[in-house]
């Protein structure tokens, strides 16, 4: 049986060391930039308190001359070893799977579900159900996404699919060794399905959709990547048109099922095709997208997620912090047109506070004291971490009224995570009026939180 070997991406100027398990350039370590509830990061796992407690594993662990734990991540039995120990060790889950089957690294799957916790606080509905129910496009012989996702969160269910009886023999096998029949259903499906033909009248609703799509579109593309690490079959790592062809046909699907599933989502493995399906998307007018990057050793896999539900000027703070979370940590602001609802500035500001919603609110007033030293008129309505501001404003050509809303969100003390700011317009008079007043105070609000977030810092260190 032919086995499909891929090679993990090479960092210029990196020296990985035997035993390593993540080490990024120049000494960086890219485990630092998981998700900040991945438990992975910055923590790499001990090969050798592993090895004493599995001896599945510890046949497979090796000793370098200082004395240092190893495994070769060359060796698909290893690999699928460390994952068995892994999934047993942190997250209590019996799981297995063939060595000739595409093997996820655990590390980096988990970033993707707990972005999705994240992803779907956004267009929330408006009486939402206690069960939030996914599907997993593809999900092979791990079944990883659907037994982390229903781990890490107890009301999450999944509808999960393959097109290989193989894989979905296997995926049966860790979903019973688990008890999870009543969380986790498969389907089998044609190669070329994609949701359309899967969902029936009585599966209802879905809160969102997932996808590790094929990265490839042909062997010789897949021969001359060096930005893939990982073992499969030729079905598991090819499709026709690549990653951005399979992407491409969820899109399609979407616009078919539009609000039935409420986020679609798909990982991607090549920065280009972000590109590309962002294209896709502007084409067919869906104008409510996200995207994001995953970090993992020496890895970086992109995701992308679209809803047909209009952007709520209300979840700007929160929509920053999750749209490109682990790329944001530059304090650039960024100016882009909230659609049909005004202009809008966010940015992020460092987390050097212990910040609770009781702290955010008290330095968002700090700021408007000093805004009302300025002369300017000035009304505030508070609602929990979202500040509406009416502006009264004089200057030499004419008097505006502009109505603001800042949304805060805050960190709530997660390690790793900045607090994400957003200033919206919601309306000017007189009308048309105002848009570069408003570009100005969000500027000057930008400078203020900042300066009365330093000033809040040293209080809390005394």
């Amino acid at each position: 049986m032919k086995r499909h070997i891929l090679h993990g991406p090479h960092i210029k100027g990196l020296k990985k060391r035997k035993g390593e398990w993540v080490t990024g350039a120049g000494g960086t370590n890219n485990n630092d930039r998981m998700h900040p509830r991945n438990v992975y990061k910055g923590n790499q796992p001990d090969f050798g308190k592993l090895a004493e407690k599995y001896r599945f594993f510890a046949e497979h662990v090796q000793r370098s001359s200082s004395g240092k734990p190893y495994i070769d991540f060359k060796n698909q039995d290893a690999v699928v070893a460390l994952n068995k120990a892994l999934l047993k060790e942190d997250f209590k889950l019996d799981w297995n799977m063939p060595t000739d089957k595409l093997c996820p690294p655990v590390a980096n799957r988990l970033n993707y579900v707990l972005w999705l916790q994240d992803l779907l606080k956004l267009n929330r509905p408006t009486n939402p159900s206690a069960t939030v129910k996914g599907i997993d496009i593809g999900t092979g012989a791990s079944c990883i996404y659907p037994l982390l996702g229903v781990t890490v969160d107890d009301s999450w269910k999944f509808l999960a699919t393959d097109i290989d009886t193989t894989s979905l023999e296997n995926a049966q096998r860790n979903i019973n060794a688990n008890n999870l029949q009543s969380r986790i259903e498969l389907r089998k499906v044609d190669p070329s399905t994609r949701l359309v033909g899967v969902l029936n009248a009585k599966d209802g609703n879905f809160d969102f959709c997932m996808c590790n799509p094929p990265f490839f579109a042909s062997p010789d593309e897949m021969k001359g990547n060096e930005n893939t690490t990982g073992v499969g079959k030729k079905e598991e790592v090819l499709c026709e048109g690549g990653e951005e062809e399979f992407v491409g046909g969820i899109l399609k699907d979407s616009i078919k099922l539009r609000t039935r599933i409420r986020w679609y989502t798909s990982m991607l493995g090549k920065k280009n095709s972000v590109k590309s399906i962002l294209r896709l998307l502007r084409e067919n007018g869906v104008r409510n997208v996200v995207t994001t990057e995953f970090l993992q050793g020496h890895t970086t896999r992109w995701a992308i997620g679209w809803c047909f539900d209009e952007e709520k000027p209300e979840e700007s703070g929160l929509r920053c912090a999750v749209n490109k979370q682990v790329a944001m940590n530059k304090m650039k602001a960024r100016k882009i047109r909230n659609r049909g609802l005004g202009d809008v500035i966010t940015f992020t500001v460092p987390y050097d506070v212990k910040t609770s919603a009781s702290v955010v609110q008290p330095r968002l007033h700090d700021v408007f004291k000093e805004w009302k030293k300025k002369g300017y008129g000035l009304k505030v309505e508070d609602n929990d971490e979202r500040v509406k501001i009416d502006l009264d404003i004089k200057t030499a050509k004419e008097n505006l009224t502009l109505s603001l809303q800042v949304n805060w969100s805050g960190s709530k003390g997660q390690e790793g995570m900045e607090d994400a700011v957003a200033v919206v317009l919601l309306s000017a008079e007189p009308e048309g009026t105002g848009r570069q007043q408003f570009l100005i105070l969000s500027s000057q609000m930008k400078a203020d939180i900042l300066r009365v977030n330093r000033r809040w810092r040293r209080l809390m260190e005394r």
